[in-house]
């Protein structure tokens, strides 16, 4: 079965790992001894090849610079929630008591501070989302901007 140019070039420059071959290799190397070999497109194509793979290359450390800097920020952010909220649940317990206390009723203080936290439930629910979604973006678009400062050459 005769090798056309196209199947040379492409075993030679994309799957690099198979040259071990020894009748295709040889079949392959006797072909780019050809006189009538176009020398200048092939180191084109090599070069696009090359940039092609030095782009992957920098979009994947771009990708995990990216990650590694959320989950950074989730680390830390998650550190400070968890102790906010044990700051949070013994203040609310201690002015449930004394709510309680003042009321002449402790199932009643108890009740109303757990009411209390409802409309900031609520109020948080809509209010953080936005604020979220809107630095995500925001820090996005910088990350976007600070990786080519010079776009145009």
């Amino acid at each position: 079965m005769p090798l056309n140019r196209e199947k040379c070039f492409l075993w030679h420059s994309i799957v690099k790992e198979f040259k071990n071959n020894d009748t295709l290799a040889r079949n392959c190397h006797t072909m780019s001894q050809e006189p009538n070999q176009d020398s200048a497109f092939e180191r084109l194509l090599d070069k696009g090849l090359q940039h092609i793979e030095t782009r992957w290359e920098y979009y994947s450390l771009s990708a995990t610079e990216k990650i590694s800097g959320a989950a950074e920020a989730l680390a830390g952010m998650l550190i400070v929630i968890v102790f906010a909220m044990m700051i949070l649940f013994f203040f609310s317990i201690g002015f449930a008591v004394w709510l309680g206390d003042y009321l002449d009723n402790r199932a009643g203080g108890f009740a109303l501070a757990g009411l209390i936290f409802v409309p900031i439930g609520i109020g948080a629910y809509y209010v953080i989302p936005p604020i979220v979604r809107s630095r995500i973006i925001h820090n996005m678009l910088n990350d976007e901007n600070t990786d080519d400062p010079n776009p145009r050459g």
